[in-house]
């Protein structure tokens, strides 16, 4: 039997757990998604939060970084990336986009602070260069982008055609195979996904 790899395995697991579920899901917007992700579950399973957490300081291999700045939704995630590799956190907090931006991040830090941004899901660019331009009015530089779930829609395009560096856990493209063959995904259901993928990637553009 062939195993599936570490960030495969690790993802059959979530949705498992239901915080990966396919389906019709409303958004803010008023629009609708055939799939969510919720991470900000993982306090509720101890286990997979210490999975996801180790999983992901392998990626910090090679890189430079003295904090690490986490999204508002990733802060339990942060928290147990910053216990088991010793990097000191920094999190944004919710609404920090309409704060000054000396009130908009909490935690120790100084000016000139090589900074690693920390996202639970990569949907498009917005939130995390709105928090890379909030880090940098504080002394955060942040050249890395941190993403456990890169939903595939464009947002790590954009990061890098602006010169971030970005690293992904998990990439819902690379899973749907995988999903449909451990039966978590209905065929129909990831046609639905993959027509919703090219669009949302053509919009991003």
């Amino acid at each position: 039997m062939i195993e599936a790899e570490p960030s495969v395995a690790l993802a059959l697991r979530l949705a498992e757990a239901g915080l990966i579920q396919f389906g019709r899901f409303a958004q803010p917007d008023g629009s609708f998604w055939p799939v969510q992700v919720r991470l900000r579950w993982l306090p509720s399973y101890p286990v997979l939060l210490h999975e996801v957490a180790t999983a992901l300081a392998v990626l910090l291999d090679g890189l430079h970084a003295e904090r690490l700045l986490s999204t508002p939704a990733a802060i339990p995630l942060g928290t147990a990336l910053s216990l088991h590799t010793g990097l000191p956190m920094t999190y944004a907090l919710e609404g920090a986009h309409d704060r000054p931006a000396a009130f908009a991040i909490e935690g120790a830090y100084d000016v000139g602070h090589p900074t690693l941004l920390l996202t639970d899901v990569l949907a498009t660019a917005d939130q995390a260069e709105r928090l890379i331009a909030l880090g940098g009015h504080t002394g955060l530089e942040v050249h890395t982008v941190l993403a456990t779930f890169d939903l595939g829609i464009g947002g790590r395009g954009r990061l890098e055609t602006t010169g971030y560096q970005v690293r992904c856990l998990m990439v819902l493209p690379a899973l749907l195979d995988s999903f449909v063959q451990a039966g978590l995904l209905p065929v129909p259901l990831r046609a639905t996904i993959e027509r919703w993928l090219a669009t949302a990637a053509w919009v991003a553009k």
